[in-house]
């Protein structure tokens, strides 16, 4: 028979041996372990590919890019009403050397049968872009150059009311574009887009018409706390002076 003091230092042998099997285990899955990090956006896009998110849309993921939208839908083969979907990959980088061999090709048989034809059409569509006529979306006190790619950080008041600087298309309203905050997009016709950022509420959605000064938002506040609105505008996707096509703010 065994004694009870061996038996009592058997029990203490093995509940050291747990203690220590324990401190091993716990060791490696310290070190092992993988970190998640849920504040963390999953990573969706490449210099050269993007993956449709949900919220995405072609004039957002074009946005993002500095693309133009229609140019986005010819590489990807998407026609009108640009139509995508959750998990698509979209390449955001065209074969321009086979379309300029194409190009070369055609051009020599089709130069002198098309150039008076072609200036013919597009000389009244030229004037009608020249009839847009830009406003400030909201009073302007003071701004400064915007943080974000381009655009102007426009100053405001308290719960003051964005306007549409011109009338248009809503083709953009969310929060899904990184630095922007709730974010509008709004189409004015096949060359210009404008965007309103950093607004506390959106009074619009996606599809609406808008009329020019009609009112799409409230003003919100950027991560410096100031109450702004990040304003900026693209021709063709490549985002260009506002205070070029702005009236002249009074000092």
């Amino acid at each position: 028979m065994f004694s009870l003091k061996a038996i009592k230092d058997t029990v203490t042998l093995i509940s050291v041996l747990l203690v220590i099997c324990t401190l091993i285990s716990c060791g490696g899955s310290s070190v092992h372990a993988p970190v998640y990090n849920n504040h963390l956006p999953t990573k969706s896009t490449s210099s050269k590919v993007h993956i449709v998110r949900a919220g995405d849309t072609l004039y957002s993921i074009a946005w993002q890019n500095g693309k133009d939208y229609r140019t986005l839908a010819q590489w990807n083969n998407i026609s009108w009403p640009y139509t995508i979907y959750k998990g698509q990959k979209l390449t955001l980088i065209g074969s321009n050397l086979k379309t300029n061999d194409k190009n070369k090709s055609l051009k020599p048989a089709k130069k002198t049968l098309k150039k008076q034809k072609i200036t013919k059409s597009t000389s009244n569509n030229y004037q009608k872009r020249l009839k847009l006529n830009w406003q400030w979306p909201i009073n302007v006190t003071s701004f400064e150059k915007g943080l974000v790619k381009s655009g102007l950080v426009l100053f405001g008041e308290t719960g003051e009311q964005v306007k549409a600087s011109e009338s248009g298309k809503v083709v953009y309203a969310g929060s899904g574009l990184k630095g922007y905050g709730n974010l509008i997009i709004v189409k004015h016709n096949e060359e210009y887009l404008t965007a309103y950022g950093y607004n506390k509420r959106v009074l619009v959605s996606e599809g609406s018409v808008v009329k020019k000064g009609e009112v799409i938002a409230e003003i919100g506040v950027d991560n410096k706390n100031r109450r702004v609105l990040f304003f900026e505008m693209r021709r063709h996707g490549k985002a260009v002076s506002i205070l070029e096509y702005m009236p002249v703010l009074r000092k």
